[in-house]
């Protein structure tokens, strides 16, 4: 497991953002988070503009946790935008919301959503939900390579692919 990977939360709500981060304490989950309280801050983030420009300060994530209810641009509108780009595209991605209406279920999904999970109404629950984050997105699950060797290794190998798919 590599915990200097960073984790993006896109969450408004301050008591679910303290209440996660007590989960990932209880976890043991030593990975950088970084928080955006809306979509379009997370977008921002994600995208290394404005007050997100210093990479070294605010690296991109291994993996993007987002809520979908939040000001600005929602977490639909933001996964839409993520799935858009041609470097960020193959970011992880879980929806935490606290929706389970089908409709949303099936249109995160279908915006390219890794995961889509209920936010844990009990300490206990948000604190299993911590230990599977820990022990397949972050131990298990091979990160892309934006997140591991950095943006331009990444543009490199798009740009290699793209190549190759034009000439081969």
């Amino acid at each position: 497991m590599n915990s200097s990977l960073g984790i993006l939360l896109a969450e408004d709500d301050d008591a679910d953002v303290f209440l996660l981060k007590r989960a990932f304490a209880h976890a043991e989950i030593q990975n950088p988070l970084y928080v955006a309280h809306d979509g379009q801050e997370a977008i921002d983030y994600l995208a290394g503009v404005g007050n997100f420009a210093n990479r070294t300060e605010y690296p991109l994530p291994s993996l993007v946790i987002l809520d979908l209810k939040m000001p600005k641009c929602s977490g639909m509108q933001v996964l839409q935008w993520l799935r858009s780009q041609p470097v960020l595209h193959c970011l992880p991605v879980i929806i935490l919301s606290s929706s389970t209406h089908r409709h949303d279920i099936e249109r995160a999904y279908r915006l390219g959503a890794n995961a889509f999970v209920a936010k844990p109404a009990s300490t206990e629950a948000r604190d299993q939900l911590s230990r599977y984050i820990k022990g397949f997105w972050l131990q298990f699950n091979e990160p892309p390579m934006l997140a591991t060797e950095g943006l331009e290794a990444a543009r490199k190998l798009h740009a290699q692919e793209d190549i190759n798919r034009i000439f081969l």
